[in-house]
């Protein structure tokens, strides 16, 4: 008896495998094999076009002195504000000084000499009296170039604002660019847009912008130029586009890279579907609906509005909230 309880047993495992067999072979495969469903809804389209740009000040100035010589004073450093007017540095000016010395005695003598030629005024020829006015006039020219070499051997802040470079260091001869001074509150942003997005954009246009260095937060900027010229890098078209910031941050440095976003178009509560589901033929765009009998399924022709960033796609015509499509692959259709 215990022999053939353990047989049925056997034989029922067996039999319950089999059906488990063969519902998973077809039961199974017939669901895999079902078409995808999307039931029909309202939402929302946003198109974008992304770049990257550069943060640039409009306004900045590079200082230097002009002629090489050897720095004697530094008041400023990288990250220090200044004011327009502000003496910042001052090269040695003791040679200069002795030769603005002898410049004026210079003159002082050309003076002498011609009250004392002045004298026998009438006596002298046209041409030795015009030597000695050309000696004067020699003379004071020679103090005024020296006086004015003086003024050159300070640099002194065209603007105000923030000093972010700093080359001098005291007791080198000091040549190039000395300092770089920019206003923060001048900052730009300047971006590549490729040819093929170009035509979507225009200046007023409204953009979000993401800074790496910065974080989650986002700065709302718009469009203040897009060049009439194309500017290539590596054999690609660009168009270059200025952004005005309607902020600055303290967070922002001059070359920081920047992401942005420009909102192209934007759709809210209208019919919208995935775009995986839209099929097209030799008539136009369509999607498969479910016929009345619920055994086959037809197109249904649609017209389509813009395509959003998600992936999503607003249908303009054709069909209705609340409606179910399916992702039917057809060998005849081009999507």
């Amino acid at each position: 008896m215990k022999k053939k309880i353990i047989k049925w047993l056997i034989w029922g495992i067996l039999a319950a495998l089999i059906v488990f067999f063969v519902w998973q072979r077809f039961a199974g495969r017939s669901d895999k094999n079902a078409p995808e469903a999307y039931h029909v809804g309202r939402g929302s389209v946003i198109e974008t076009v992304s770049e990257s740009g550069i943060l640039q000040p409009v306004e900045y100035v590079n200082l230097s002195f002009e002629m090489p010589t050897v720095l004697e004073w530094v008041g400023v450093d990288v990250g220090d504000h200044v004011t327009q007017g502000q003496i910042l540095a001052r090269v040695d000016r003791d040679q200069l000084a002795a030769q603005i010395a002898s410049a004026r005695i210079g003159v002082e003598q050309a003076i002498e000499a011609e009250k004392l030629a002045r004298r026998k005024w009438d006596l002298m020829k046209p041409e030795q009296r015009e030597n000695v006015k050309k000696d004067t006039a020699q003379a004071r020219t020679q103090l005024a170039i020296a006086q004015a070499g003086w003024r050159k051997t300070q640099l002194i802040a065209p603007i105000s604002g923030v000093v972010t470079a700093q080359n001098a260091r005291v007791g080198e001869i000091m040549t190039g660019t000395a300092l770089r001074i920019i206003n923060p509150d001048t900052m730009r942003v300047e971006v590549l847009i490729s040819e093929t997005d170009v035509p979507k954009l225009s200046v007023g246009q409204q953009a979000e912008l993401t800074f790496d260095a910065i974080g989650d937060t986002t700065f709302d900027a718009h469009i203040t130029r897009i060049d009439p010229e194309a500017t290539i890098v590596q054999d690609v078209t660009y168009y270059k586009a200025i952004l005005h910031l309607a902020r600055y941050d303290d967070r922002m440095r001059p070359g920081m890279s920047v992401d942005v976003d420009f909102i192209v178009s934007q759709q809210h509560d209208v019919v919208t579907v995935p775009l995986r589901f839209v099929r097209a033929d030799d008539t136009g765009n369509f999607v498969y609906v479910r016929n009345a009998d619920d055994a086959t399924f037809d197109k249904r022709y649609i017209e389509l509005g813009s395509e959003g960033d998600s992936g999503n796609v607003h249908i303009r015509s054709g069909l209705q909230d609340g409606e179910e499509i399916f992702a039917i692959y057809d060998k005849d259709t081009t999507k």
